[in-house]
């Protein structure tokens, strides 16, 4: 009444409930879809494949709330409201039932703040098919109302007024839960033993009264004040009584005591007395702020109690995310249809075995996608790399396995994986290696071409020898790459190798050549040496000649006055010495010219020496190189 009081004077509780940021929930669109029916030609109950389609996608923990109760009592509305719509799951005013077997809001809500402190990171609503419905026989509410238990973390039972006999008898389902469920199928257990109700109750949901339509004051037998939850513990003591009907009541309240441990009661006021709404209204319920306040803030109170409570579906202690609930359904479906007792643990194992089936196949695809990229990388990687990308790969692939794989049976797959990443493993290396020689080979062929291309003189390019080396070797390390690039590496080494052995036997011929070039011109340089002392003996004789000549004439100079007839013979002297003259001045030619080619031939023989020189220095340098380069190699 306070709160109702506080909203007059212009607070809204709705308000502050979507300011609550543990309460705050992120409300979907999607239209509610069937989960598990019936189906009409075989008459087993079946998971449907819209449930599939949407329950499949949802990865996180889901809490998982349930409404149960007596068709006609408001069931689906109380879901649309806690959905946050004002339509949703089918509701309706006629004797028959609207909602069949159970139904879901297509998509999880998110709550906010999930996934800390135990709560759930979605929460799934499930509308169940209403009890006691004339188109329904007893046998049938059962298996609906067992599913609801066994696949709800909350489980919300919906009733009209106070807590009486009829309402206990409605609930008898609960006691005959300890004969239709049981733990484990090996120890036969689900029979009303204290032990089977105890052990049920691990894994039985939070229990939550609904009264609609509360008129009463809660007060105790001596008129004091009471809780809700006060309220439903006294109606769930047992009674005085010998007959029948009460030892089927007080079984009922024993099983509901003994099977939800976690139990509260909310009371909703009725929601159109007070309002000035026709009685017509509740045939089709206007939206809420149209009601009454008491039956607003109550509405809010129960959201506020089962967002901040509800916690995630377990089994075992492992938070069921949708795939496994969809499973859980099948297993439990399949148990009802084939007549057995449904069995939690043959159920939670057939979940595990199908989870780790699927993070088995997750984590194997996941490793034979990545190997398989990083083995197609280009160019190849090295043998670092390849371990470096591996791992990651591997690592990735075992983190999403261990994210999904629970259950004994873990240990044999994961075993099992660790096969597989062997065997693609090595045929991937194996892939691999064929690329990397494939592309060192290559590599080497074409340096290797250029290598054996090189000549003496550095060819067009004027390229030293040891530049060779070097660009070779630098081009070869930039474009191979892969496990063989060692390998490709000794054999451009050893075409290497090749063309310095090739150097060396053309500098050595040159060397060869340089040399028999030298021992000629030093043949020439004697011939001409030869030559010019053959030129200097002539000149010397020439000298004489003149100077016999000279003195010829003189004497016949003298004679010439005392002889006349001596001229005759003194004009053939003299012819004779022009002979002569010409004869020395030819000599002098020809030893000048002897002179010349003897200079000529010493100093192109001086050149050849130098050249010699040079190429022995080049060829002691190669071979320096060579000796440095094979070390290298050898390295």
């Amino acid at each position: 009444e306070d709160t109702c009081r506080r909203q007059g004077q212009g607070h809204s509780c709705e308000s502050e409930l979507r300011n609550d940021a543990r309460v705050l929930t992120i409300m979907s669109s999607t239209n509610p879809v069937p989960f598990i029916q019936v189906d009409q030609k075989s008459g087993k109950l079946v998971v449907t494949e819209d449930a599939k389609a949407y329950l499949s996608k949802v990865k996180g923990s889901i809490g998982v709330c349930s409404v149960a109760g007596v068709y006609r009592t408001g069931k689906s509305y109380i879901l649309n409201q806690l959905a946050g719509k004002d339509s949703g799951f089918g509701i309706g005013s006629s004797v028959q039932a609207c909602t069949r077997g159970i139904w879901l809001w297509g998509a999880p809500l998110s709550l906010s703040g999930g996934g800390a402190d135990g709560t759930p990171e979605h929460l799934l609503l499930l509308d169940t098919e209403g009890l006691q419905s004339i188109s329904q026989t007893e046998g049938h509410d059962a298996k609906i109302f067992c599913l609801a238990i066994l696949l709800s973390s909350y489980f919300v039972y919906n009733s009209e007024k106070a807590i009486n006999n009829a309402a206990i008898d409605q609930l008898s389902l609960v006691a005959q839960l300890t004969h239709k469920i049981r733990v484990r199928a090996e120890s036969g257990e689900g029979g009303a033993s204290g032990k089977s109700t105890e052990q049920l109750s691990d894994f039985f949901p939070t229990f939550l009264w609904l009264l609609r339509d509360f008129q009463l004051e809660l007060e105790d037998e001596r008129g004091a004040a009471q809780s809700a939850d006060e309220y439903l513990e006294a109606c769930l003591q047992s009674q005085g009584g010998s007959s029948a009907a009460v030892k089927e009541r007080n079984e009922t309240r024993e099983a509901i005591r003994s099977l939800f441990r976690h139990r509260s009661c909310v009371t909703l006021r009725h929601p159109t007395l007070g309002t000035g709404l026709p009685d017509s209204a509740l045939k089709q319920l206007p939206s809420i702020d149209k009601l009454h306040p008491a039956f607003r803030e109550g509405v809010l109170g129960l959201k506020r109690t089962l967002f901040t409570t509800i916690k995630p579906k377990t089994l075992h202690g492992v938070a069921v995310n949708g795939p496994m609930l969809l499973n859980l359904a099948s297993a439990y479906a399949d148990a009802i249809n084939g007549g057995a007792i449904p069995t939690i643990s043959t159920a939670w194992q057939a979940v595990l075995t199908i989870e780790c089936q699927r993070a088995f196949e997750a984590a194997a695809d996941a490793y034979r996608k990545g190997v398989r990229a990083a083995a197609a990388a280009d160019p190849p990687p090295d043998a670092a790399q390849w371990l470096a990308a591996h791992e990651a790969v591997r690592a990735h692939a075992l983190a999403l396995f261990s994210e999904s794989a629970i259950g004994k049976g873990s240990d044999a797959l994961a075993a099992k994986l660790e096969a597989l990443f062997a065997e693609e493993k090595a045929q991937q290396e194996t892939h691999l290696s064929a690329r990397s020689a494939a592309l060192c080979g290559a590599v080497v062929s074409r340096l290797g071409a250029e290598a054996r291309a090189y000549s003496l003189d550095g060819g067009k390019h004027g390229e030293r020898l040891l530049d060779l080396f070097e660009r070779v070797l630098s081009a070869y390390e930039q474009q191979a790459a892969g496990s063989a690039k060692a390998e490709g590496r000794a054999a451009l080494l050893g075409e290497l190798m090749a063309t310095v052995k090739r150097v060396v036997a053309h500098v050595e011929g040159e060397a060869a050549t340089a040399a028999d070039k030298g021992a000629t011109a030093a043949a020439a340089a004697e011939e001409a040496k030869q030559r010019l002392g053959q030129a200097e003996a002539a000149a010397r004789k020439s000298a004489e000649v003149h100077a016999e000549l000279q003195s010829r004439l003189q004497k016949e100079s003298q004679l010439a006055a005392q002889l006349p007839p001596l001229r005759a013979h003194t004009e053939q002297l003299q012819n004779e010495a022009a002979r002569l003259a010409r004869q020395l001045e030819a000599t002098e030619g020809e030893r000048r010219a002897a002179a010349a080619a003897a200079a000529s031939g010493a100093k192109e023989a001086a050149e050849r020496l130098s050249r010699a020189e040079a190429a022995n220095n080049e060829l002691r340098a190669s071979q320096r190189e060579a000796a440095a380069a094979a070390t290298a190699a050898a390295a």
